[in-house]
C-alpha cells in the first residue's frame, strides 16, 4: 500500500489570531470516523501525531448513539438521546423541525457560549435535515450546509443567505470551505470577546470525496478488519436478528467495502492538512481544542459494510482528543470520554477561564449540571467522578412497505452499483450491482457499557468489568459480551449467567434509560454488578 506521510513541524506559532490571550475553544467534529489505529496512522497522521505531543487523548471514547443526528444532537446539548428526543435521522423524529427547535437549538453550546459573551460560530454540517430557512439561536456567524453530508453541488445558508456550489474542486470542495470560513471567523474576532469555533466536517460520510491532490494515494488499501475474525461472519444465531439475517458478502461488496476504505482515507488528508494550517492561526497555549467524530463505522465485520447503527465496538467507539491549557500535554487516560461530555467541557471551560476576566459566577463541579454528560476537565482531574458505566441507545429505522426486491418493508436497503461515485477512484464495475442494507425496524437497542478504564473505583471487580449487556425490545432479545475475554464479541453470554445476574443488568439500563441531568445520570455508574456475577463459571 502506497503511504502519503504530510508531517508537519511542529513548532506551532503563537500568532495571528485576533485575540491572542483569550480562552478561544475550537470544536472540530468529523462525521463517520472510526478509533482504528490505521485511520489515524494513514487518515489523520498529523493530528494524532500533534495530540500525541501536545494534547490528552482519550483512549474509551464512546457515542451514546451511533448514528449522525442523534449523536449530533448529544454532542451540540450535552443529553442523552432520551433527554434531546431526536430519535433517527428522519423530520418526523426529531432530526431538525419542530422537536430540534425545542429540545436542541435552544440549549446548545453555542448558545450557552453566547450568553456567555463569547462570539459563536457553526461552520459546515448542522443537521441532516437542515433546510436554511433560519439561523439557529445561539450563533453569531454561521455557514449551516442544507442537508446531509456531501463534498461538491450543495447550498450553503451563509448567516441566514443562501449560496450554491457546484463541482470545481478549487472553489466548492467544502471541506476547504469550512476550513476558509473559520480562518476568517477567527482572524476578524474582536479583542474583547473570546470566540467559540465549532467545525463540523462531511468528512469522512458517503460520497467519500477526496480532493484530486490525494485520489491517487493508497492504491491497494484493504481495510484491518479483513484480518479479523468477525469479517463476514455472517448467520450467528446468538446475535439479534438484524445482524444475523446478513448475506455473507460477494465479491462485489468486497470490493465496494475496500474502495471505500481508501477513498475514506484519501478524503480525511484534507482535514490532516487543513487542521495544522489552521493551528497556525492560533495562541494553542490559551485555545483548548477538541477533536472527534459522531460516530465509529465498521469495514465488513458481522457481514456489514461501510456504516454504523450496531452496538459493538467499531461503532460506538471514536477518536477523542483534546488540548488545551487545563489539560496536561502529551497524555494518554483510559478514562471513558462520551460525545455527551463535549458540551459541559466546553462550557466548564469557558466559565474557569472566563470568570478570571469578568467575575463570572462559576457553576461548581462537572460544568452544567442540567446536561447529562461530563466536563473532560475534570475527569481527568478528579478520578473519584469517573463514571464507570453509560448508556447506547438506538432506534432501528426501516421502510413503510416494499419497494422493490432489495428494499423491503421494515428494512433499510438500496441498490449499490457504478454511480455511486463520482469522483476518482470510482466503483467501476458497469452493470453490476448488489443489495446494500444498513439497517431495519427491529434493529431497536438499549444498552449499558461497562468500562475497564474505571477499575480503579473502590469495590469493582475485575472478575466483571468490561462489558456491553443489550436488549432488543422489540423482539425481546439480549446480547451481553465479557469484553475483557471477548474482545471481538463473538460469544454471547447472556443465557450462561444467573438470573440474578441478568434482573442486575436490566434494572440498571432500565434506570439509565430514565436519567435526566448530570447527577441522576451518572449516580447508576458505580452500581456493583461483580456481587451478582462472579460466581457464574463463565467469569
Amino acid at each position: 500500500m502506497n503511504q502519503t506521510f504530510l508531517f508537519f513541524i511542529f513548532l506551532i506559532p503563537i500568532t495571528m489570531a485576533t485575540n491572542p490571550s483569550a480562552p478561544n475553544i475550537l470544536v472540530v467534529l468529523l462525521d463517520d470516523v472510526d478509533d482504528i489505529p490505521e485511520t489515524r496512522k494513514y487518515g489523520l497522521p498529523n493530528v494524532t501525531a500533534y495530540f500525541d505531543k501536545h494534547g490528552t487523548t482519550f483512549e474509551n471514547a464512546f457515542v451514546t448513539t451511533p448514528i449522525c443526528c442523534p449523536s449530533r444532537a448529544s454532542i451540540l446539548t450535552g443529553r442523552y438521546q432520551h433527554n434531546h428526543l431526536t430519535i433517527d435521522n428522519t423530520i418526523k423524529n426529531g432530526c431538525d423541525g419542530p422537536n430540534w427547535d425545542v429540545n436542541v437549538a435552544p440549549f446548545s453550546v453555542g448558545k450557552r457560549l453566547q450568553d456567555l459573551g463569547y462570539r459563536t460560530g457553526l461552520f459546515g454540517k448542522y443537521s441532516n435535515n437542515y433546510k436554511g430557512d433560519k439561523v439557529p439561536e445561539g450563533w453569531d456567524e454561521w455557514l449551516g450546509l442544507l442537508g446531509n453530508s456531501v463534498y461538491y453541488n450543495y447550498s450553503l445558508s451563509v448567516n441566514n443567505k443562501t449560496v450554491h456550489h457546484g463541482d470545481d474542486p478549487t472553489t466548492d470542495y467544502l471541506p476547504d470551505v469550512i476550513f476558509k470560513a473559520a480562518d476568517t471567523f477567527i482572524t476578524n474576532t474582536t479583542e474583547n470577546r473570546p470566540w467559540f469555533a465549532f467545525l463540523s466536517f462531511p468528512t469522512a460520510h458517503e460520497p467519500f470525496d477526496a480532493a484530486p491532490a490525494h485520489q491517487s494515494t493508497y492504491e491497494g488499501a484493504r481495510p484491518p478488519s479483513e484480518k479479523l475474525p468477525t469479517y463476514n461472519r455472517t448467520g450467528c444465531p446468538t446475535k439479534h436478528w438484524y445482524t444475523k439475517s446478513r448475506p455473507p458478502l460477494t465479491e462485489l461488496s468486497q470490493k465496494y467495502n475496500r474502495l471505500g476504505y481508501r477513498r475514506r482515507l484519501q478524503s480525511l488528508l484534507t482535514v490532516d492538512t487543513g487542521f495544522m494550517q489552521l493551528l497556525t492561526k492560533l495562541n494553542t497555549t490559551t485555545t483548548t481544542i477538541i477533536f472527534t467524530s459522531d460516530n465509529g463505522f465498521y469495514f465488513g465485520e458481522w457481514g456489514m459494510i461501510l456504516d454504523k447503527r450496531q452496538p459493538y465496538e467499531m461503532t460506538i467507539r471514536v477518536p477523542m482528543m483534546v488540548s488545551g491549557p487545563l489539560f496536561t500535554t502529551g497524555q494518554r487516560t483510559p478514562q471513558p470520554a462520551l460525545n455527551i461530555d463535549i458540551a459541559p467541557t466546553v462550557v466548564d471551560i469557558a466559565q474557569r477561564l472566563y470568570t478570571k476576566r469578568n467575575g463570572l459566577p462559576f457553576p461548581g463541579a462537572g460544568g452544567d449540571t442540567t446536561m447529562d454528560g461530563i466536563s473532560m476537565v475534570k475527569l481527568v482531574e478528579s478520578p473519584q467522578l469517573l463514571r464507570s458505566s453509560f448508556l447506547v441507545e438506538y432506534h432501528g429505522m426501516g421502510n413503510t412497505k416494499d419497494r422493490d426486491e432489495c428494499s423491503r418493508a421494515n428494512m433499510r436497503c438500496w441498490y449499490k452499483d457504478s454511480g455511486v461515485w463520482q469522483t476518482e477512484p470510482k466503483f467501476d464495475v458497469g452493470d453490476e450491482k448488489f443489495c446494500f442494507c444498513v439497517d431495519s425496524k427491529n434493529n431497536t437497542f438499549t444498552c449499558l457499557r461497562k468500562v475497564n478504564g474505571a477499575s480503579e473505583n473502590v469495590g469493582v471487580s475485575a472478575e466483571f468489568n468490561d462489558f456491553i449487556a443489550c436488549e432488543f425490545p422489540d423482539t425481546g432479545f439480549h446480547e451481553l459480551y465479557d469484553l475483557q475475554r471477548d474482545i471481538f464479541q463473538t460469544n454471547n453470554i447472556w443465557n450462561t449467567i444467573s438470573e440474578s445476574c441478568r434482573s442486575n443488568l436490566t434494572d440498571t439500563i432500565t434506570q439509565m434509560v430514565a436519567c435526566k441531568g448530570f447527577e441522576k445520570c451518572n449516580e447508576v455508574s458505580g452500581v456493583e454488578f461483580s456481587g451478582v456475577c462472579r460466581s457464574v463459571e463463565v467469569f
